[in-house]
């Protein structure tokens, strides 16, 4: 078995369920025995730079997730140049295009916070604009794992809502038996290449799903709250890991 601790943000509920139940705790410097992987969860920019300041030795420590630092204007662009469809996103709009087909979202943000129709055209500091979906049906989420099993989730929200996250009343509902639904099959398969793309070991990709079942990737989170169809994939998932020897998670090419 090997022995995993954990890089992660100071009060994050997940993190706390993660500790709790998986029993994986965060790094706190050597020891006398000192962990074979480091689990990054979501911690990225200032804050990682932070924690290696604090734990230089962490920094020979094989790491899941470790470069997780790349925005979600970055992030679909990188998915582009990789031909997996995406709605189109640029940090300005030229005089051709109409504000109607647009939503600005913010370049970081957590729970879909600062999405709103396109006001103007010009740059905006920390947004960037993408072209809004307007005949969405539903959106996919798929946690995907490079040891287990994807798990796949549909989310809905209110017609009138831009954003479909929780805060909005956006609701999740698991999907059962997805490989029996093309849709899904292609959700589960584009969520591999991506993290393949951006050398990460898991992670919940999103998606919006057009009334032609077209499937457009819009962003990877890296550390997704718990709510209560997901809490446990991540637990279940965490705790497969902590069952592997060393050697079966370097050959999973996801460590950094």
């Amino acid at each position: 078995m090997a022995r995993i601790k954990m890089i992660n943000r100071k009060g994050s509920k997940a993190c706390r369920a993660i500790r709790e139940e998986c029993g994986i705790y965060m790094y706190k410097g050597k020891s006398k025995y000192m962990p074979d992987v480091l689990l990054n969860w979501g911690s990225s920019g200032d804050k990682l730079r932070k924690f290696y300041s604090r734990y230089p030795s962490a920094r020979k420590i094989p790491t899941i997730n470790k470069d997780v630092g790349i925005s979600k204007l970055r992030a679909v662009n990188v998915a582009k140049d990789h031909e997996i469809l995406v709605p189109d996103s640029k940090l300005t709009l030229n005089k051709q295009e109409k504000k109607s087909h647009f939503i600005e979202k913010r370049i970081n943000s957590i729970g879909g916070k600062g999405i709103c129709s396109a006001r103007g055209k010009q740059r905006i500091t920390g947004k960037y604009y993408q072209e809004f979906i307007k005949n969405r049906i539903y959106e996919v989420r798929v946690h995907a794992f490079k040891w287990c099993d994807a798990h796949v989730q549909k989310r809905y929200g209110k017609k009138d809502e831009i954003a479909w996250n929780f805060s909005n009343g956006g609701r999740f509902q698991t999907v059962h038996n997805p490989e029996a639904y093309s849709v899904f099959v292609r959700a589960v398969d584009t969520s591999k290449k991506i993290l393949d793309i951006f050398g990460m070991g898991f992670g919940a990709v999103d998606f919006l799903v057009d009334a032609d079942y077209n499937l457009y990737f819009i962003e990877i989170n890296s550390a997704p709250g718990f709510q209560a169809l997901s809490k446990d994939i991540y637990i279940n998932a965490f705790n497969k890991l902590k069952e592997m020897t060393p050697k079966q998670i370097n050959k999973l090419g996801c460590l950094s």
